[in-house]
């Protein structure tokens, strides 16, 4: 399917199947992360992720987000999701509501027994008590990706407005030669 198959009123329309298909495919090499499901319904994303360490059972995370600053253009490409309440935990029938927030020690000793894969993940996501923010220029692939899609219009390609419709995410694009 060619991206002008997804412009709909000269926006492109992503919808959550396409996202969480490349979510899936992100996380495929990922031994932490098992599964992840994202919906978008009243202008909220719902994650749910199911994770899992060697050590412990499985465990569920949920987090509702919005969509806030964002900025996609040649130099910076990001998006911030404020979270709209406690994460979620579900953990052997115990439901536990937090504040996250992942920092990660500056010593490369003390992260030494930190599993490859949540290195790998936090190049990306910074995970702060009242926020997300995903850097896609950090995500391996996400660039290849937009060439492969895009081709030359990638270096001039600018997202002016994100809006969230219902299972979809809508993108007013730009293309900026100058």
């Amino acid at each position: 399917m060619s991206i002008l198959d997804y412009l709909i009123h000269g926006n492109l329309v992503i919808r959550q199947e396409i996202i969480n298909k490349f979510l899936k495919n992100l996380i495929q090499e990922n031994r932490l992360v098992q599964d992840i499901e994202l919906t978008i319904s009243r202008g909220l994303i719902n994650l749910e992720a199911t994770l899992c360490s060697s050590e412990a059972p499985t465990y569920k995370v949920n987090l509702v987000m919005s969509l806030s600053n964002f900025a996609f253009n040649r130099n910076s490409r990001f998006v911030e999701l404020p979270l709209q309440g406690p994460v979620l935990i579900s953990y052997q029938g115990l439901n536990i509501k937090a504040r996250l927030e992942v920092v990660m020690d500056p010593d490369p000793v003390a992260r030494a027994e930190t599993p490859e894969n949540l290195l790998r993940l936090m190049e990306y996501l910074m995970i702060e008590e009242d926020k997300i923010t995903i850097d896609f220029n950090q995500i391996p692939g996400f660039n290849q990706l937009l060439q492969k899609k895009l081709g030359f219009l990638l270096n001039n390609l600018e997202i002016s407005r994100l809006e969230l419709g219902e299972g979809m995410l809508i993108v007013q694009p730009s293309i900026k030669f100058f």
